[in-house]
């Protein structure tokens, strides 16, 4: 650029009077979202002008679709600009899901590592929407899926429903990879140890696939950290020892060699010493 030229400012981002009315009647209500059937019923207008008119706010960045007929606002407070909003999202989701494995585990306290994506479990085929196309969120399709242990509570200020203790250790354990591999599941279990409900652990173990072989790497998991293990947990167990021998840590991960602990059927690959370190960091 030569010296002394001047960068002219950027056009603002112009409203018509509907689009005006609509920005002016959210940002007095303070809506974190709205939807077109809310528009009709408080404007008046009829519904395709409605549609025309959120339509446009989404273009202009004023409005974000996150489901048919619905938008996350992004008001005059933000410059009209924000981060796709993964909560919100989810707040209008129709179809069955939980937020779960590593994202429920940070949400829960019970981890300082928070993925990039939210963690979002949901039965086998259910269909990403469209919408979503800038959202972080990540997929999980479960082909078992089940949503016993999991609530529907406040996140960032939008309900969404996640995945209690019980189950984050029952699912992390079934599905080491998802919830960060052996060492990240060894600390979430040691930070939710005292509040686990292991009668509901075993509950849950039934509803999802590789359940058994998820209460039988806990039971090793605790056995290596040197942690008793609950009654409970050991009575929900099935004759172990005669079962086919079960690797505690994924083999691409951690290898195929290792120590067979005998009462669990697992084959320590992956060490109490490393295990131990994660779990006081």
């Amino acid at each position: 650029m030569p010296q002394g030229e001047v960068t002219p400012d950027l056009e603002p981002r112009t409203l018509s009077p509907q689009e005006a009315a609509v920005v002016s009647w959210l940002e007095a209500e303070r809506r974190k979202a709205v939807t077109t059937d809310e528009v009709v019923e408080i404007l008046g207008w009829p519904r395709q002008r409605v549609w025309r008119v959120l339509h446009r706010l989404a273009a202009k960045g004023w409005l974000r679709r996150t489901a048919k007929g619905r938008y996350e606002t992004v008001l005059a407070e933000t410059g009209g600009f924000a981060p796709a909003n993964p909560w919100a999202a989810l707040s209008s989701w129709k179809p069955p899901y939980y937020v779960g494995f590593q994202s429920a585990a940070y949400e829960r306290g019970l981890t300082p590592d928070r993925p990039g994506d939210v963690q979002v479990c949901t039965p086998f085929g259910t269909r990403r929407p469209r919408a979503w196309k800038e959202i972080p969120i990540a997929m999980i399709w479960l082909r078992k899926y089940s949503a016993a242990g999991t609530k529907r509570e406040e996140r960032h200020g939008w309900p969404v429903t996640t995945a209690l203790p019980e189950k984050i250790v029952i699912d992390g354990a079934a599905l080491p990879g998802r919830i960060g591999g052996l060492p990240s599941l060894a600390r979430i279990l040691a930070r939710a140890l005292e509040e686990l409900d292991w009668t509901q652990a075993r509950n849950y173990s039934r509803e999802i696939s590789h359940g058994e072989a998820g209460l039988r790497r806990l039971a090793a998991l605790l056995e290596l950290l040197e942690i008793p293990v609950p009654q409970t947990l050991a009575a929900s167990i099935n004759d172990a020892a005669s079962s086919a021998p079960l690797y505690l840590g994924e083999r691409r991960v951690f290898g195929a060699h290792g120590r067979l602990i005998r009462r669990w059927g697992v084959i320590d690959n992956v060490g109490a010493e490393a295990l131990r370190e994660e779990v006081e960091r």
